[in-house]
Parts: C-alpha cells; structure tokens; sequence
C-alpha cells in the first residue's frame, strides 16, 4: 500500500510540475484515477483496482470537418496507416465508432484512443515523462496521418479548459 501511496503522490506531483490542472475522479474500479492536460491534449491516468500498473490514455475526436472529407476508402486508409505507425512506435492505439442502434450509452466518434502502461517495478518520473510523451507524440502523428489523407492542414487547436474528448484533428 506505501508503495501505491508514493505513486499516486509522484504522479500528482509530476503533473503539477509540469504545469497541468491535476483534476481527481473517483471511481470505484480505480485505486485512483486522474484527468491531466498534457501540453495539447487530455489524458487519463488510472490505477486499476488490484493492478501492479498504471494506464495513461487520451481519447481524440475526429473534428466534423473531417468527418465530411472522410468516405469509407480514406476512413480505413487512415486507419491502417495510424495502426502501423502506432505499431512501430510500441503505442496502443484503437478507434471509438459509434453504432446506432445499439442498446446503452453510445461513445462520441469517430476517433482514436492512444494508450501505454508503466508498471510498479518499472515506475519513475523518467518513465512517466517517457510514456506520456509518446502517447502526446503519437496523437500528433496521426492527427498529421489524417490531415495528408484528407488534404486538410488541421485547425491550430484552442485551449480547451473542459476535460472531455478532445476535438484536435
């Protein structure tokens, strides 16, 4: 339990530092979870309930103007060029389509969700620096994949102040 205590505190720690509103949510199937500004986008940070990890992720809107641009050829070339650079850069990345019809809360899409683990024998400020900017990386890399495939050169992103998906494409 020290050992979960000293991370959560690093991890706080470490965002505030950086210069980010640290915004905690409770959730019951969380140790902890937190609701950070990244440079440009938001992430999540959440220690699973009776996990040895730490989850970083950021859930990224395709912006309506894209979605204009996007037929089913460009949906899917952007999606396997986004798989195989995420793939090369060792990042998790999967791809939120809602499905009208189906029973329950829908997700808003289409988008992407980038995501890495840092495990405890594993856990440093390093690390965490490490991590989250590669997911940040990776985000801005394939927001440039869907830009080329689009013709788009993307809109300069405003500073959001609200935690929700971010719409930076």
């Amino acid at each position: 339990m020290e050992e979960l205590e000293h991370i959560k505190k690093t991890v706080r720690d470490w965002f505030s530092r950086e210069g980010t509103k640290v915004e905690s949510i409770s959730d019951p199937r969380a140790e902890f979870l937190y609701k950070v500004k990244f440079m440009r986008f938001f992430f999540t940070v959440v220690r699973p309930n009776d996990q040895k990890y730490i989850q970083i992720e950021a859930q990224i809107m395709i912006s309506p103007q894209h979605q204009k641009l996007l037929n089913v050829e460009k949906l899917r070339e952007f999606q396997m060029q986004a798989l195989k650079f995420s793939f090369t850069q060792n990042v998790n990345l999967g791809f939120i389509q809602p499905k009208p019809g189906q029973p329950g809360p829908q997700p808003p899409g289409p988008g992407f969700v980038v995501s890495d683990r840092i495990y405890d024998d594993a856990f440093s400020e390093q690390k965490l620096w490490d991590t989250t900017r590669r997911l940040h990386s990776a985000i801005d890399m394939v927001i440039a994949v869907l830009n080329d495939i689009t013709g788009q050169t993307g809109p300069k992103p405003a500073d959001a102040t609200d935690a929700g998906p971010s719409y930076y494409t």
